[in-house]
């Protein structure tokens, strides 16, 4: 890996001299599991290129946040540190200008990890998506025809990465890249809790290859306690930062989740202010603010609704989330906060199974509709 990632620091600087630029594009949240994808599925990529013999191939796998933002994902920078990954190896997301490489006819072919969907900063890069990795439900509006897709609804996007490399690359998959992947998957997955049921037997059976490859590693509730205390380890960061911590759009419309409850985030200093600000810099809305916290193998989830102004999408929104039965939520209004800018309905949510990859296509299927407002 270190290799692979020398290489492709190296290459960012010369880009000139390659003919084709592969891009590894974890989503925009960067969480544990696009960021460790991102990596590893361009080691795929790059042993791809070796076995091939493309001296003119460029792989450069992009965490898809800004340098300066990266500090806030405490989980990754905290694992990666665990693993030896050197921060100055890693490429971000305003490093790189593909707009400027496509003008300048280079062929830019792109390898979406851990999402489908585009944003819209992102549309340019429609015509040079050549592949997509995912485990969240298929946005029908993207189909992607005529590209290799492996999506499947899996509890962590890792599990689908570390099938890929050990069917195409088995022999590079040695004990410090399995405990790499084990990660993610033991996040993902609440360490395969039968009450989050976020697992699958294909998850169970990677992970079980994974643990007899690093048969030296430390245990799943080792890593695994790690990983949350450090995602929950919010002692430096402001409620901006909060907000931007793990973001995530359907349309226009931002899911913002934390990690601890949605009340404790209220509580904090300036919370209110901070969503208010970050809706008016993007152009938003309302947007909908997801808490969850893993203690004692339990699970507790909550959410919240933040609307600046009453308006009809916020009413067919929250009337959506309160009807959904695929899955049901079981919200239960505990607050609703009215100040003269916007609007807060908070709800503790009785079905914990349910997180936001559910979540995402009931809103997604709300907004698809036309509403007269």
């Amino acid at each position: 890996m270190e290799t692979f990632l020398t290489a492709s620091k190296s290459a960012l600087t010369k880009l000139s001299e390659y003919s084709t630029i592969r891009i590894v594009l974890g989503n925009q949240s960067c969480d544990l599991d696009s960021a460790v994808c991102a990596l590893a599925q361009g080691f795929c990529e790059y042993l791809n290129g070796k076995k091939k013999n493309k001296e003119n191939v460029a792989v450069i796998p992009i965490l898809n946040v800004t340098k300066k933002e990266f500090r806030i994902k405490t989980e990754v920078i905290y694992y990666f540190r665990q693993h030896g990954i050197s921060y100055e190896l890693l490429t971000f997301r305003d490093e790189i200008d593909l707009n400027i490489l496509k003008e300048n006819d280079k062929k830019i072919e792109v390898v979406l990890v851990d999402h489908h969907v585009l944003g819209n900063e992102d549309m340019t890069l429609v015509n040079s998506v050549v592949e997509i990795i995912d485990h969240h439900p298929q946005d029908a509006s993207w189909p992607w025809h005529g590209k290799t897709i492996h999506l499947d609804l899996v509890g962590s996007c890792a599990t689908l990465v570390a099938h890929n490399l050990l069917i195409k690359h088995p022999e590079a998959v040695d004990a410090w890249l399995a405990n790499f992947l084990r990660g993610p998957i033991l996040l993902d997955t609440c360490k395969f809790l039968k009450e989050a049921n976020r697992t699958t037997p294909l998850d169970r059976e990677i992970m079980e290859t994974l643990e007899r490859i690093s048969s030296l590693g430390p245990d799943r509730d080792q890593i695994y306690q790690g990983l949350l205390m450090a995602k929950t380890d919010i002692s430096e960061l402001t409620p901006e930062d909060l907000v931007l911590r793990d973001l995530k759009f359907e349309s226009n419309v931002p899911f913002i989740g934390f990690p601890i409850l949605v009340k404790d985030f209220l509580t904090l200093e300036g919370a209110l202010r901070a969503v208010e600000k970050f809706l008016e810099s993007r152009k938003c809305m309302l947007a909908i603010l997801m808490g969850l916290v893993l203690k004692n193998d339990h699970v507790t989830r909550d959410i919240a609704v933040f609307s600046l102004l009453t308006n009809g999408l916020e009413n067919k929104i929250i009337k959506a989330l309160l009807e959904s039965s695929q899955p049901p939520l079981e919200l239960t209004l505990e607050k609703r906060i009215e100040e003269e800018k916007y609007n807060v309905f908070y709800y503790k949510q009785g079905n914990i199974r349910a997180s936001r990859k559910q979540i995402l296509p009931i809103v997604r299927e709300t907004l698809s509709k036309k509403w007269d407002y």
